[in-house]
Formats: structure tokens, C-alpha cells, sequence
């Protein structure tokens, strides 16, 4: 009686079968390789996009030198971001750092990003839908945080559409997880407050979140020419 011959599909030795554990391949779009190979090419992605809104920040005149921040999540509990004292409007590839949202307080990642790297790490933790946040030091908006007020959203058709809140956030000394606590409640809409989209820090500039980095780069841009033009219509 002649030997029964396996399905060319079925399981067998060295056929991927039960027998035999596979790693899958970058094809399946499911194994280690596959993801690691997404994360670089979304790592690549965000950087050019990082270095775009630097560039235009800088051409825009919100930030001089090496102020400001700039950063984007990589994955749901990991994030990219400018490494400190870089120039923002001349970024490239290598001025970036990877931070885990649960980095650990003396890790060298730490030590060599921005140093308000805490502001960037409380704003991806609290919101799952910010993706990217932008951290310039825009004159107007400064000159608003220096009076301790926000400019009315409703003067500008453009701000409101786009921006569905603004506040100030009160004086804490930057870098400190005093200003990261008082961001993260800003942005968190405490105490009965909306949840804002763009914040201006006291004696520190202003920033805004956003589902991208064109978006948050896109919110910053409007706040500030909301903010020179309440300014200009003061003069009289």
C-alpha cells in the first residue's frame, strides 16, 4: 500500500509547522524586523519634519540662538527630541535623542536632551493625541506671558478655527518639574479650564501641541500672529 503523502501545506519539519517556530519576515509586516524597520523610517520621517519647523521658526524670528525645543512621538511610549544646546534652525539628523516616556531620571538620554525634556515627557504622558510639540520663544506671545494674559482667540477667525484654547502658565524656573507639573495641568484642561492647545510660559516663551508636527508648528505660527496683531492695533 503506498505511504500517504503530506499536503504541500501542511505542517512538516523545516516547513514552518508546529514543529518549527519562524521568525517572520519584514514581508509579514509583524516580526521584529518589519517593526524595527517602521520605527527607523518613522524616526527618519519625523526628523525632517523636526528640522523643517526649526528652519521655519527661525526665518519666522520665535526663537534665537539655541532656545526652544522641539519633538515628535516616535511610538505610543516613545518620543524624539532636540538634544541640547542645538541651534534650532540649523538642526540635521544627529541632533536628535530618543527619550522613553518612562526614561529613567539619570539615564544618558536624559542628560543629553533639551533641558526641558520634562515639559516634552508630562504633555505625551497625560495626552495620547499629541504627536509633536513645538516650544519657540515668539516675541508676541512673549510680551503677552510678560503681562500675565492670553490674546483673545475671537479677534482672529484663523486662531479660533485652529486653536481651541490658550492659556498662561505661571512662572516656574525652566528645566524643573515644577513647570512640567504646571504645563501638564494646562494642557489637561484642570480645574474645570478647557484643555489648550498652545501655552504661554511666563518669561519662557510659548508652545504648542498638535496631532503632527505641521500642526503644532502650524498652531505656534497663528498664536504669534494673533498676538503681533493685537499688539500693532494697540498703537494709536
Amino acid at each position: 500500500m503506498p505511504r500517504s503523502r503530506r499536503h504541500p501545506g501542511g505542517a512538516g519539519a523545516g516547513d514552518g509547522g508546529a514543529g518549527e517556530r519562524r521568525e517572520p519576515g519584514i514581508g509579514s509586516g509583524v516580526g521584529k524586523a518589519a517593526v524595527a524597520a517602521r520605527v527607523s523610517a518613522l524616526r527618519a520621517a519625523l526628523a525632517h519634519d523636526l528640522m523643517r519647523a526649526g528652519r521655519v521658526l527661525e526665518r519666522r524670528g520665535m526663537l534665537v540662538a539655541s532656545e526652544g525645543d522641539l519633538s515628535a512621538r516616535i511610538t505610543p511610549d516613545r518620543i524624539l527630541i532636540t538634544r541640547r544646546g542645538r541651534r534650532i534652525g540649523d538642526l540635521t539628523p544627529r541632533d536628535f535623542v530618543d527619550l522613553a516616556l518612562g526614561e529613567a531620571l539619570d539615564s544618558q538620554g536624559r542628560a543629553a536632551a533639551s533641558p526641558e525634556h520634562r515639559i516634552h515627557i508630562a504633555a505625551y504622558a497625560l495626552r495620547p493625541d499629541i504627536e509633536a510639540l513645538a516650544h519657540a520663544h515668539p516675541p508676541g506671545l512673549s510680551a503677552f506671558g510678560i503681562r500675565g494674559e492670553a490674546p483673545n482667540l475671537r479677534a482672529l477667525d484663523e486662531a479660533r478655527d485652529a486653536i481651541h484654547a490658550i492659556s498662561v502658565v505661571p512662572y516656574a524656573p525652566s528645566g524643573t518639574e515644577t513647570l512640567a507639573r504646571a504645563v501638564a495641568a494646562a494642557l489637561s484642561g484642570a480645574e474645570g479650564t478647557p484643555a489648550c492647545d498652545v501655552l504661554i510660559l511666563r518669561s519662557h516663551g510659548a508652545l504648542a501641541v498638535g496631532g503632527s508636527v505641521e500642526e503644532a508648528l502650524t498652531r505656534l505660527e497663528i498664536a504669534e500672529h494673533l498676538a503681533m496683531t493685537l499688539l500693532l492695533a494697540e498703537r494709536k
